[in-house]
């Protein structure tokens, strides 16, 4: 950790002193708004319990987002004492002309403009801080700040980073990182958290198996994702039965260690196989609740149904399950699956029709879905998408929506070290095209209006080009290193492939020499899809192994 670092979390951590007293200090009704996603509703979660323990009395409403409409419901507001979570910062143009009220502000996205004395802003970006840490974890803050014993709250404040898909690499795996990674070891304290290291497979401990890989949208699965008969045809292909011998579901936990092997390497095969970036990247830190209901204990699932419950209309759901209401868990259930099928669906569609609505320039890749994918969940669409085969550019999504156009944009941690800068990017070209638009360097969001499609390509890949041209010599320089370091790896594992040659990888060596296999049914009931010939499975995954060791794929398998 730098100094500068260091600097900035101690600067961070007395704003939140600051806003803590001021909410300690205050007497009368405190009202609230939250963004109605993840972060936002795990970070208003947050803030609720906090002022519950404080025995204050609040008012609190989740919005999509501060329109216009909604800055006016937060003026005409009768209670002089506001708290916005998850937003605020993009908007203190029009919140600094409230000077009758006293506004605390929870946010870590980019400030636009420098609030006046009426507001307390704690906004991790301006003290340096602009990655790794989400407005859940800045609630999170603010609540230990009222009180040193909230680190309970912990728990929350991760939930809300990984919906915020704050996970990050870590060598060739994800988990939370900076200061994440800090608010996780408060959480595991308090006994709130174990950690441990998985298959980052959504409903491996609740879900049947075939059921999981269906559900499985981050990482994406192509052919798998968002399909049960594509699902159940890896497993047979793999041998790897869906049913035990009583006919009930097998999940994820009641795989032996060897086929958790296979597994994996039949999911990287099918991600190299669909040119996903990084394909190997399904392992990882992964979070389970020691509190919460059984067949929500993973902190990923139980984000995804806090999510699910805002982009679908029901954001008081999310914020009663973060609460801990028992009874919230069984109407979220099927919502949640409702949700991640629904996403799986729109990504597979994407596929099947990307020579009508994918238009690639030199500069970025837009997405033109109109209103085939709901507006409510295009930013999670591009997100797994960007993080897929289209990372080399920037990724935008155009939907339709009730202001217009939506639009969701993504860019690397590569390209925004190279100069893109898609909030400053989206914020002007916005504006000029009748609409408005923020978010951080490399994932932001707008709207623009309808019929002004072909202008926002040549406003944006002009910003672009602009970018470009200012950091042309470090995107060289980058690109140059990017290459000699590609390409000394490859060397590596071709000559480990060489040297290891089919032992290599056991299920390998297995299937290579096998002229015929199984299909690898359960051994009671039916499975849920027949076998739609593609193949006797171990030669169909065998020839996958040989074309990837054709193309030097094979360092990615498991061993």
């Amino acid at each position: 950790m730098t100094e500068d670092l260091r600097e900035g979390i101690r600067k961070l951590v007395k704003q939140a002193k600051a806003a803590a007293e001021l909410v300690r200090s205050y007497p009368d009704n405190i009202r609230i708004f939250g963004q109605y996603d993840a972060d936002g509703i795990t970070a208003t979660s947050i803030f609720i319990k906090s002022l519950l323990r404080e025995g204050k009395t609040f008012h609190s409403t989740i919005l999509k987002q501060l329109t216009a409409a909604n800055l006016e419901l937060v003026k005409s507001s009768k209670e002089k004492f506001i708290v916005l979570l998850d937003f605020g910062s993009g908007q203190l143009e029009f919140l600094n002309q409230l000077k009758e009220k006293t506004i605390i502000i929870i946010d870590h996205h980019q400030p636009q403009g420098t609030p006046e004395n009426h507001i307390t802003q704690v906004n991790p970006i301006e003290f340096g801080i602009a990655e790794n840490i989400s407005s859940s974890g800045t609630s999170y803050l603010v609540s230990c700040a009222m009180d040193k014993n909230n680190t309970d709250l912990a728990e929350l404040a991760i939930i809300g980073a990984i919906g915020d898909s704050q996970m990050g690499s870590i060598g060739s795996e994800w988990g939370l990182l900076g200061l994440n990674r800090e608010i996780v070891k408060d959480a595991v304290d308090s006994k709130k958290i174990k950690q441990l290291k998985s298959l980052r497979i959504w409903g491996r401990l609740s879900r049947p198996i075939h059921k999981a890989l269906e559900y499985c949208i981050d990482p994406y699965i192509p052919n798998i994702s968002g399909s049960e008969s594509g699902a159940v045809h890896l497993l047979q292909e793999l041998g790897i039965p869906i049913q035990k011998e009583d006919g009930s579901w097998r999940t994820l936990s009641d795989l032996s260690v060897e086929e958790q092997k296979k597994l994996a390497s039949g999911i990287i095969i099918e991600r190299a196989s669909g040119n996903q970036e990084n394909p190997d990247w399904i392992f990882g830190d992964v979070y389970e609740l020691v509190d919460r209901d059984p067949d929500f204990s993973d902190a990923a699932e139980f984000a995804t149904l806090i999510n699910a419950t805002g982009k679908l209309g029901k954001p008081y759901l999310g914020t009663a399950l973060c609460l801990g209401d028992p009874e919230s868990y069984k109407k979220v259930r099927d919502l949640a699956d409702e949700y991640r099928k629904k996403i799986g669906s729109y990504l597979r569609w994407v596929e099947k029709n990307k020579d009508k609505v994918i238009k690639e320039t030199d500069k970025a890749v837009y997405v033109f879905a109109e209103d085939k994918i709901s507006e409510h969940v295009i930013s999670n669409v591009i997100s797994i998408m960007h993080k897929g085969k289209y990372s080399k550019k920037p990724l935008l999504g155009l939907v339709c929506s009730e202001e217009g156009l939506k639009i969701s944009a993504r860019a690397s941690d590569e390209l925004v070290e190279a100069g893109v800068n898609l909030k400053e990017i989206l914020s002007s070209v916005t504006k000029q095209l009748g609409g408005d638009g923020g978010g951080h360097k490399a994932a932001a969001g707008g709207t623009i209006q309808l019929g002004k499609e072909v202008e926002f390509i040549k406003m944006v890949d002009l910003k672009l080009k602009e970018a470009e041209l200012i950091h042309e010599e470090s995107l060289a320089s980058a690109s140059t290193d990017k290459h000699i370091n590609t390409q000394s790896k490859l060397v590596e594992s071709v000559q480990k492939v060489e040297t290891d040659s089919v032992g290599f990888h056991p299920f390998y060596e297995q299937t290579r020499h096998k002229e015929t296999g199984t299909e690898g049914e359960g051994k009671a009931g039916k499975t849920p899809v027949e076998d739609n010939g593609r193949g006797k499975g171990e030669v169909n995954q065998s020839r996958k192994l040989e074309k990837m060791e054709r193309k030097g794929l094979v360092r990615y398998l498991v061993s």
